[in-house]
């Protein structure tokens, strides 16, 4: 098994109210498999994806990421897991502006002190469809072009898993079906292992497996491929 929860629980407190956004917390995930999250907006499944990519810490519980406890690992552990073993997808991009788009997509190996496999990153701008934009800045590009690049990032440190909150949140519908069918590509020609958190039914509906969540609670898993 790639990742596991075990009883994962999360709890925030305002104003001295106490909100239990996950209330235990089990599941499985496989590798080289497209995993779908859907709910409502306070569902818990936006906090669900930040606690599998250590964003966050549960209040009780654990995530085990290929057999490691990772709550349980040192600070500087954590921090390498997370730069080697999890890419991230966010629904702002969160590109570097004052970096063109080659720089940003090879941000996490240079920064993990990695020599950059050159290959590998010109097979997966072609494939994306970005091999032309690599001198330009975020500001220059589209929507689109943007969240291709940062799925590019994503990809670049060959993690185990990729991690994307609503990817296609910011773009208008052509693009957004051009993205989901980029991230179905992602699984089914890189063998990656990726979970996506969505609102959308007909997103979700891309996905391998499709897990609901409700008030902090998995309602349902169904197996769709």
């Amino acid at each position: 098994m790639l990742l596991q929860t075990i009883g994962l629980e999360k709890t925030y407190t305002q104003g001295g109210v106490a909100y239990r956004a996950l209330k235990g917390v089990d599941l499985e995930f496989e590798a080289e498999k497209f995993y779908a999250i859907i709910g409502k907006s306070g569902s818990g499944k936006s906090t669900l994806l930040h606690l599998l990519g250590s964003l966050d810490k549960p209040t009780s519980g654990k995530v085990i990421l290929n057999g490691e406890d990772i709550y349980n690992l040192k600070d500087s552990r954590l921090a390498q897991l997370r730069r080697r073993e999890i890419g991230f997808v966010f629904q702002s991009y969160n590109l570097l502006d004052e970096h063109t788009t080659k720089d940003n997509i090879l941000a996490p190996v240079l920064l993990d002190g990695k020599k950059p496999d050159m290959a590998y990153f010109d097979q997966i701008t072609q494939e994306l469809g970005i091999a032309e934009l690599l001198s330009k800045y975020p500001w220059q590009m589209s929507g689109g072009e943007q969240q291709r690049c940062a799925i590019a990032r994503a990809l670049m440190a060959r993690p185990s898993i990729i991690l994307a909150d609503e990817p296609t949140g910011n773009l208008d519908s052509a693009t957004s079906d051009q993205v989901v069918q980029l991230l179905r590509r992602i699984v089914d020609d890189f063998r990656q292992t990726l979970i996506l958190v969505t609102h959308d039914p007909d997103i979700a509906a891309q996905a391998d497996i499709c897990i609901t969540i409700d008030s902090g609670l998995v309602k349902s898993i169904s197996q769709q491929r």
